[in-house]
């Protein structure tokens, strides 16, 4: 793994640092900032985002409880996502600052659920998002997913048993492990890991594993993850209607967690945008088909671009009239 390609930085804004990676600190090159799935980590996506470092200057952050980031992640008190869409805005809000303008955000999954709170919470800082796989669900399907979580009882419903497997499976999952080849030995060709092109699987224990005493351990807790999986507060379908920049979806063919209503609300807010189902590919379409969304990443880089000309020269001709 080519390490010195990127550098690891963390900030610290009052309640502890925060990990991220970095790539091409040019001032002149367009801000590009990712934010990851649940349970993975920045250096997961080295290999998406490493290729664009020539046209963007790249901020991948570790979210709360992920990564080598260190501030509080407590299970038993999470139950919405409001809380990594807080912690994000702080590092746009940073990004922004140095390049002196609003910035693209890309996401996958948890992570793309959270940049579009950031953006409908903060359109200023946003210029454009890359949605991949982005979680939405029905607010009805998420009080059933309340519902089995404060009462177990009713898992046996099949969607909340459905919607809870996760969770439930990430619980039992093995933390401890003698060493890094054992680690990959577990995962390699198995449950998320079965499509990943080569190298992802590498540099998502790189970025999540750290040692302790004779052991190397995920440094994403399992039940911080579930209770990730399991919360039921975040609907980012609710923010979609205060996103007013450009919009790029891209969608798995398979177990796409990227429910109808809120494609049409994407659609509704954007009818330039692009939204496409990538064929053959999951869930984990950024580590099947990178290159492909390496290509969207810029195309939304252009038409930001002939978005920001075009307002700008109306703006010229206002005041010239």
């Amino acid at each position: 793994m080519k390490k010195e390609q990127f550098t690891k930085k963390f900030h610290n804004f009052g309640d502890g640092n925060v990990s991220y990676i970095e790539w091409n600190d040019d001032k002149g090159l367009p801000g590009f900032q990712f934010s990851h799935a649940t349970g993975f980590n920045s250096l997961t996506y080295r290999k998406l985002l490493e290729p664009l470092s020539n046209e963007f200057h790249i901020r991948a952050i570790d979210a709360r409880g992920h990564g080598f980031t260190e501030t509080k992640a407590m299970p038993k008190k999470m139950y919405d996502w409001v809380v990594y869409r807080d912690d994000l805005i702080r590092s746009v809000e940073n990004f922004v600052e140095r390049k002196g303008k609003p910035i693209i955000l890309g996401g996958h999954s948890m992570g793309g659920a959270t940049i579009m709170q950031v953006a409908a919470s903060r359109p200023e800082l946003v210029s454009g998002l890359v949605l991949i796989e982005p979680v939405l669900i029905p607010k009805k399907n998420l009080n059933l997913i309340k519902l089995g979580r404060k009462f177990p009882i009713f898992k046996f419903l099949p969607f909340i048993k459905e919607a809870l497997s996760r969770a439930d499976s990430t619980l039992k999952r093995r933390r401890e492990f003698p060493n890094k080849e054992m680690i990959k030995r577990s995962y390699k060709g198995r449950g998320a890991f079965t499509t990943w092109v080569d190298g992802f699987l590498d540099d998502y224990i790189d970025g999540g594993t750290k040692t302790e005493g004779n052991y190397h351990i995920l440094t994403c807790h399992p039940e911080w993850e579930a209770a990730t999986f399991s919360s039921w507060k975040h609907n980012a379908m609710e923010a979609i209607k205060k996103i007013n920049c450009p919009i790029t979806l891209l969608q798995g063919e398979i177990g796409s967690t990227t429910q109808e209503p809120g494609i049409k609300l994407l659609k509704k807010q954007d009818p330039s945008g692009t939204f496409k189902i990538i064929e053959n590919s999951s869930h984990f379409l950024p580590m099947e088909y990178p290159e492909i969304v390496q290509k969207e990443i810029k195309k939304i880089k252009n038409r930001v671009w002939v978005i920001l000309k075009f307002s700008n020269l109306f703006l010229n001709l206002k005041l010239l009239s």
